[in-house]
């Protein structure tokens, strides 16, 4: 965690959601994850897709923090 004082300011690092496995090949086939951009002041969710043969698709998605974080708060349930 860094202090106010710190000048390292922003989100970093990724969290992987959703990673789809072969069990038979043993293969990642499809994971969703949310990771920083290189400068910190937004947020990639980044959809990786390549459950078909011969075809990969990666989408990206660009957000801010405040914008997920209003997004959260209007979609999501109270957790007590």
């Amino acid at each position: 965690m860094s202090s106010p004082l710190s000048p390292i300011a922003g989100a970093q690092g990724a969290l992987q959601l959703l990673p789809e496995t072969d069990p038979v090949a043993e293969m990642i086939r499809r994971i969703v994850r949310l990771e920083a951009t290189p400068d910190g002041r937004s947020v990639l969710l980044v959809d990786t897709d390549s459950r078909r043969p011969g075809l990969h698709r990666e989408v990206r998605n660009e957000i801010t923090p405040a914008e997920l974080i209003a997004a959260i708060r209007t979609q999501g349930a109270d957790v007590s």
